[in-house]
């Protein structure tokens, strides 16, 4: 870190300018995510960011260089409510604020790098003059705890903690198998031979790319909608119902970000009874959103299409498949790793502050309470 450079980037230009150095970085960086690419957060800007005259969003891509080199990166939008030279409350937060699209918004770093990217959190609150900035922190939680214990200008009101799900593939899938508990050993044998017992030929397909997904984009939000409407089982929203939804994933799609992208299909008797979304992250394979026919919920052919896509990450020599985020039975039953990030929800310190946004936050979870009341 001898000739260590901060700038925080605040145009489009500016953001498009980083492309290839940020695209370096990726590279780099071990376990990458695919919410840290430079083509997620491009097509995320594109699709939701902001501007009214009373609702604006503005870029503050906080950087660090080390002798000219893009060693860490943290997208970040500064949301003003309010006049925008007037505003009254403003947030300062990752790129990613959808609904749960975009899973884990931790910044881009070289591991040396993680402490300091994270450094700029408290540049950007003694930036602040008047109004509440609610700035929020997100990071491995090691490395988050760290940076609030040692950096006294931000003070947290509140945490999410973020449970993320990781299978090693050590050896080969017959070891791995045998590894297992017995519960879902139990569970994949009944998979396969209530196929056998019922006449059922199973295959997978996975198509990869932009020309090979688009045109069976249609069926997977099929599919993902009729998973949302299962009653007997985890539930879950139909992510894909809004347009705005959609018009991300089309930009994705149309980014070098689709050349990761594969479509896991489940066939039965050349059927396709349920699909699942993945991307190539290197040595990763991370596991996204899925969906099935409810007519073939009897053969479990989620639990189904999950083993046969670890079977076909051994023939790719991936390392490691990420299950994604949220603590269910669905992942944990396959044993895997859990690296733990955490979501904290902070604003300046000061007296005043804190007090009006702990109250911000109690009338938060109050209008929730009221909204939940009113669903029911």
């Amino acid at each position: 870190m001898s000739n260590l450079k901060k700038l925080v980037v605040n145009t489009d230009a500016g953001f498009e300018a980083l492309a290839a150095s940020w695209r370096l970085l990726e590279t780099q960086v071990p376990q990458l995510l695919p919410f840290q690419t430079y083509d997620w957060n491009h097509a995320w800007w594109k699709v939701f960011s902001d501007s009214s005259w009373y609702h604006k969003d503005e870029l503050a891509i906080c950087t660090l260089h080390d002798n000219g080199q893009l060693v860490a990166v943290m997208p970040l939008t500064n949301t003003h409510v309010g006049l925008h030279s007037l505003f009254i409350y403003r947030y300062v937060r990752p790129f990613g604020a959808d609904p749960n699209l975009t899973e884990i918004r931790a910044p881009l770093a070289l591991p040396a790098y993680d402490e300091t990217i994270l450094q700029q959190w408290e540049d950007l609150s003694r930036q602040e003059t008047f109004g509440l900035t609610e700035f929020q922190v997100i990071h491995t939680k090691l490395h988050a705890e760290q940076f609030l214990a040692s950096n006294a200008a931000v003070h947290p009101l509140q945490a999410r903690e973020i449970p993320n799900f990781i299978l090693h593939l050590d050896d080969s899938w017959p070891c791995f198998k045998s590894r297992l508990k017995r519960n879902i050993k139990e569970s994949l044998r009944r998979c396969y031979n209530s196929l056998t017992r019922d006449n059922l030929q199973l295959g997978l397909q996975v198509w990869q790319g932009a020309e090979a997904i688009k045109p069976r984009l249609s069926d997977f939000y099929a599919l993902h909608a009729a998973r949302a409407g299962a009653t007997n089982t985890v539930e879950h929203p139909d992510y894909f119902a809004p347009p705005q939804h959609r018009a991300f994933m089309a930009a994705l799609l149309d980014s070098d970000f689709a050349n990761r992208m594969h479509l896991f299909c489940l066939e039965l008797n050349g059927r396709v009874v349920a699909m699942r979304l993945g991307f190539d992250m290197g040595e990763e394979l991370y596991l996204y959103y899925s969906g099935y026919d409810l007519q073939f919920a009897r053969y479990s052919v989620m639990t189904t299409l999950l083993a046969e896509i670890i079977q076909w990450s051994y023939t790719q020599e991936f390392k490691r498949i990420n299950l994604s985020v949220g603590e269910d039975v669905s992942k944990t039953r396959w044993g895997p790793s859990v690296t733990h990030y955490v979501e904290y929800q902070c604003v300046k310190n000061n007296a005043w502050r804190k007090n009006l946004g702990n109250s911000i936050l109690k009338m938060r979870k109050l209008r929730r309470k009221w909204s939940e009341k009113k669903s029911d």
